[in-house]
């Protein structure tokens, strides 16, 4: 590998590791995006010096979340990979799959509460904190509905979509 995929690597898996993925996903598919024949996982294992384990376990994770294509070629049985080069679909993949549930888990999650708290807690604490969880929930509704137009492609008003960055923006 060159110094420049070298650090496009480096720079990918660090990206991803933030988003809480293992890095080795994001150096295996920053190779595979920056050649332009697909490469089987022995010399994906080779060039970035990894187990052959832990380039397997990455590529099923990577087809699994869209990012990486398994391949054929003709008179050869190994298996190739090549990443997808469409990086915003593999991305909305990923918040489609997981973020997306994430939100909504912790909106119905909040919406619990909110019925439990009256019950428990009376008088103004039980209030206060009602209303708390409400804005925390209706941050969460306004980040669902601007994700999944963005995901979905759903049709969003200018006013709608001011509407919506008006509500992050007021608090």
């Amino acid at each position: 590998m060159s110094e420049e995929e070298i650090a496009f690597s480096e720079i990918i898996g660090d990206l991803v590791e933030q988003w809480g993925f293992n890095r080795n996903l994001g150096r295996i598919w920053s190779l595979l995006f920056l050649r332009n024949e697909p490469v089987n996982a022995s010399d994906i294992q080779e060039a970035l010096s990894l187990s052959a384990g832990s380039v397997n376990s990455s590529l099923a994770e990577l087809q699994t979340w869209g990012c990486v294509k398994r391949i054929r070629v003709a008179a050869d049985r190994n298996f190739y990979f090549s990443a997808d080069e469409q990086i915003w679909r593999s991305i909305g993949n990923v918040f489609r799959t997981r973020e997306l549930r994430i939100l909504d888990e912790a909106r119905a999650g909040i919406d619990g509460l909110v019925h439990t708290i009256p019950k428990k807690t009376k008088g103004e604490l039980g209030e206060f904190q009602v209303k708390r969880l409400k804005v925390v929930r209706e941050e969460i509704h306004t980040a669902l509905e601007l994700l999944n137009y963005i995901l979905l492609g759903g049709s969003l008003s200018l006013v709608k979509m001011n509407k919506l960055l008006g509500r992050l923006r007021a608090r």
